[in-house]
């Protein structure tokens, strides 16, 4: 009969007879996502042109320092106010159709917005601490040249999180396997087909003495 006080023992009674371990993980103890979109991002567009717009790549958004405030919401316990700034950086890429040949331009940017949501973060020791981690995920809307700027209709998904580190039990059947040997790309060799060629003729043909022939 397993000792109802030890705490281990009962959080081990749902795993009987599965191998178990402790592990030190961050744990999502909150989470929530939104929408963001910014309709007119502006970006100023160099000399010359025409230029046509091919795509945009974005970095993964984060908190702006300093922006990030967490505070306790009266008569909600375990829930608190946090309000930051958060940033995704992109690079929106053009080609110059003046240019011979046409070639692609950069313009970097980046789009901010202001989060104010109330969170799930419970009261801790003061040793314990949380983070608030986001993740985004970006895309175009709408892109469009007007008066020598590049107007960029930018949507944002954001999903925030409260993450703690704790010890988690889990079911464990043992280390990860071996990882495969990787598959080395070697880089071509312009040699290595000439290295395998016969020798050829080094002089011309001598006469044979068979008389010309027209075709």
């Amino acid at each position: 009969m397993p000792d109802k006080n030890d705490l281990f023992t009962i959080m081990q009674e749902p795993y009987e007879g599965l191998p178990t371990e402790c592990i030190i993980a961050d744990k999502v103890y909150d989470s929530c996502f939104q929408r963001e979109c910014e309709p007119a991002v502006s970006l100023a567009l160099p000399t010359g042109g025409p230029f046509t717009y091919l795509y945009t790549r974005f970095e993964s958004g984060f908190i702006v320092d300093g922006t990030l405030t967490i505070t306790p919401i009266a008569g909600r316990p375990n829930f608190a106010r946090v309000r930051f700034v958060f940033r995704v950086p992109f690079t929106a890429v053009l080609r110059d159709d003046c240019a011979c040949p046409a070639t692609n331009i950069e313009l970097n940017g980046s789009v901010d917005f202001s989060k104010d949501i109330a969170m799930y973060i419970p009261t801790s020791s003061d040793e314990f601490s949380f983070d608030i981690v986001i993740e985004t995920r970006s895309q175009v809307l709408r892109a469009e040249m007007v008066n020598g700027s590049l107007i960029l209709a930018i949507g944002v998904f954001v999903v925030i999180k409260v993450v703690g580190k704790v010890q988690l039990l889990v079911v464990a059947t043992g280390f990860c396997p071996a990882p495969r040997e990787c598959e080395e790309i070697s880089p071509e060799d312009i040699c290595a087909d000439f290295m395998t060629q016969p020798l050829p003729p080094f002089f011309p043909p001598q006469f044979t003495g068979e008389p010309y022939e027209e075709a």
